[in-house]
């Protein structure tokens, strides 16, 4: 008769790659933590939609210079706080508190790139559908107004923009469409957020290359492959055989060190269950150009055909 069986270590895990994290400029563990009250912010945006004539006789009428009218943005933009979190119930016995709860920080390392993403992508936390802004499915805009604030109205949440509509495109043309909306209104690096589902066939049409870590398309956006991202569109619903993609300006992401609570606040004594918690809170926010977005095809061709993925 054999032995009982060896109780070895499990498989390492190695974190996936070219995540929403991957791509997000951090501000992790800031000193000052009141940024978990949600954030404000102002920045410049615009492309800059006109040039000037200096010669007065070619623009203007006589030694009156051709007017000058305003092409640049100076707006006001906030963002909400979320908190992503990790729960491992154990028995109370046999393992020390700092075991039980390195287990729930390995839990919450593993899981919350995933709760990251599926808040930034839907908006949705702690089961409410609306409450993490700015999020990327929506086809609303939302605004508050912020008392004391150098500007008083603070842009939350913009309406996603969609550059062919409700028509499906091939990953080909469907990029190269979001990327032009997007340098419409803004000059700098974008980043291109895409399901999981799509990677394979973005890097298959050689449209994006790894470099530094991070993908990045050949025009020079970075690209997030999220597993948490939905791919449903601004009204919530998802294509059938196709996924959404939406632009952003460079997105930045305020994060909290991991925190627990004490033994007996984590205790469940009905179950006699320790319930070991782990949690870190997140602001993640984005600036100029209110999201061109696109359908894309999971298993269309590039046919040169255009606004057709098949």
């Amino acid at each position: 008769m054999s032995g009982p069986k060896n109780l070895v270590s499990a498989p390492r895990f190695d974190a996936r790659q070219y995540g929403l994290l991957s791509v997000v400029q951090p501000r992790y563990d800031e000193p000052d933590s009141h940024w978990r009250n949600g954030v404000i912010w102002q920045d410049i945006c615009g492309a800059g939609s006109s040039t000037y004539d200096p010669f007065c006789l070619a623009s203007g009428t006589g030694t009156t210079p051709a007017a000058k009218t305003d092409n640049i943005d100076w707006n006001t933009y906030g963002a909400t706080p979320f908190t992503a979190f990790a729960q491992v119930d154990c028995s109370p016995v046999g393992y020390s508190q700092e075991e039980q709860r390195a287990r729930a920080v390995d839990a919450l390392t593993r899981t919350e790139a995933f709760q990251v993403e599926r808040a930034f992508w839907t908006g949705a936390a702690g089961g409410d559908s609306a409450i993490v802004f700015p999020h990327l499915a929506a086809n609303e805009a939302l605004t508050e107004f912020q008392q004391g604030a150098i500007s008083p109205v603070v842009q939350l949440q913009c309406a996603a923009s969609t550059v062919s509509g409700t028509t499906i495109l091939d990953v080909t043309e469907g990029l190269g469409r979001l990327e032009m909306a997007f340098g419409q209104c803004y000059q700098g690096q974008g980043v291109i957020h895409a399901p999981l589902a799509l990677a394979e066939s973005f890097f298959d049409h050689h449209v994006v290359d790894i470099s530094g870590g991070q993908v990045r398309t050949r025009a020079g956006n970075l690209v997030a492959f999220g597993t948490g991202y939905t791919g449903s569109g601004p009204d919530g619903t998802i294509p059938s055989n196709a996924v959404w993609v939406y632009m952003t300006g460079p997105v930045f992401a305020y994060r909290s060190q991991p925190e627990t609570f004490a033994f007996k606040e984590m205790f469940n004594r009905s179950t006699n269950t320790l319930q070991s918690i782990v949690e870190r809170t997140y602001v993640l926010g984005y600036s100029c150009c209110c999201m061109p977005a696109v359908p894309i095809s999971l298993g269309g061709d590039v046919t040169g055909q255009p606004l057709s993925a098949f």
